[in-house]
């Protein structure tokens, strides 16, 4: 568990904490548990293994205002052959839960990006608790096509957005759909809810193109390389 107060970096022009920022605390709680273990992604960059994220689902609540905290609580939910579940709920100042959600994770060969199965390290095997077990189902990502998108932008990646693995930051393809998602959903909306699904990593100087589409209740957004490849795909409930 971590506490973070919230910084005008974090907030809308109302005040309120913006659903990148959930994703933000989110990580670098997960990312604080698991180095308490020696098995964060800077220790296991020293056997050849990194984290790579998959999908990341949340549910929302009246998110906070500035200045206020976000207390942040995780925990390891599932494990299969290759993926590793870790859910999270995020409570206010005064301990309601304002968001909640799961992710999902792999281990991968730092040179060859192949996955690993996740007991090939033992000591994060022993951070999964069986009574902490929360099946997780699969999530519908509808496909957007070009055409059929109602708002669209360009944008070329910088250095600014790239991590410590050498690809744009996850958190930065969230930041680039919601500000194309947002101003579709209307000023008086509040977002409900958030989905991820993150597919192919992107670097420096490359060019991406977010496609932003209506689909019944949602507002969804994609990634697209020039060769039009998705490279991540956002759904949103307001």
């Amino acid at each position: 568990m971590h506490i973070y107060p919230l910084t005008l970096a974090d907030i809308d022009p109302d005040k309120q904490m913006t659903a990148g920022a959930v994703l933000c605390y989110f990580q670098d709680t997960i990312a604080r548990f698991l180095s308490e273990f020696r098995v964060g992604a800077f220790d296991l960059m020293e056997e050849g293994i990194t984290w790579m994220i998959c999908e990341f689902h949340s549910h929302f609540d009246r998110l906070p205002s500035w200045p206020g905290t976000a207390r942040v609580e995780v925990f390891v939910s599932e494990l299969s052959t290759v993926k590793v579940y870790v859910d999270f709920l995020m409570r206010d100042d005064r301990r309601n839960i304002f968001a909640r959600g799961s992710s999902t994770w792999l281990m991968v060969d730092v040179q060859s990006r192949k996955m690993l199965p996740c007991h090939c390290v033992p000591r994060f095997v022993t951070l999964y608790d069986e009574q902490n077990r929360v099946p997780h189902g699969r999530y519908d990502f509808r496909p957007i096509r070009q055409e059929e998108a109602v708002s669209f932008s360009d944008h070329t990646i910088t250095a600014a957005e790239t991590d410590f693995n050498g690809h744009m930051s996850n958190r930065d393809y969230v930041r680039l759909a919601m500000g194309i998602i947002r101003p579709l959903a209307g000023p008086d909306r509040c977002i409900r809810e958030l989905h991820a699904k993150f597919l192919q990593e992107c670097h420096t100087g490359e060019t991406l193109r977010c496609l932003c589409q209506r689909q019944d209740s949602r507002i969804c957004a994609v990634l697209l390389r020039p060769d039009k490849r998705p490279v991540c795909q956002i759904t949103t409930e307001w």
